[in-house]
């Protein structure tokens, strides 16, 4: 007998109500005190998800599956780039989705990496443009042994890239 690709009917009515169960188990476990934004579009039969800040993108067919493959694209980036954390991904307002993770040193310092490669600088240049007197004073934030401020994270991304939105959300 052959494996369909797609659901059965058992499978769609233990999927049913996915968005609601995940959204109350996420209410009574705060993972994240930061959070970065993407978008949710769909286009034809997928659905494409889009962390512009962190030049990463996927799809997946369903929403849910768009949403399982944005976790696990981040968390893929993140193990390459020599971290390792959960990521926790819950939708957005209209079109849009956040990622956030519980150890957020980690992820920070994640984020940082990835906003500064996106822009195609190099430590001793996001160093300068941040005003910091040596590059380690840069590094140690990017390489997770300092969790900057909130006001010290939107100095150090708008060193990277003055003039766009911030790419990430505070709070739960």
């Amino acid at each position: 007998m052959a494996v369909s690709p797609y659901l059965s009917r058992a499978m769609l009515k233990s999927v049913k109500g996915w968005r609601e169960r995940f959204l109350r188990k996420l209410a009574e476990t705060r993972t994240s005190d930061m959070w970065i934004e993407g978008n949710l579009t769909r286009d034809g039969r997928f659905w494409l998800v889009d962390f512009p800040g962190l030049s990463a993108f996927t799809q997946g067919r369903t929403r849910k599956e768009a949403y399982f493959m944005a976790k696990d694209l981040l968390e893929g980036l993140a193990e390459v780039e020599g971290f390792d954390f959960d990521v926790t991904v819950i939708p957005g307002k209209a079109n849009t989705l956040r990622a956030g993770a519980a150890d957020t040193k980690a992820f920070t310092a994640f984020v940082l990496r990835r906003w500064r490669q996106a822009h195609d600088l190099t430590l001793q240049e996001a160093a300068d443009r941040m005003g910091a007197r040596s590059v380690n004073a840069y590094a140690r934030y990017e390489k997770g042994r300092n969790e900057p401020t909130l006001s010290m994270m939107e100095r150090l991304i708008r060193a990277i890239s003055p003039g766009e939105p911030l790419p990430i959300l505070f709070g739960s």
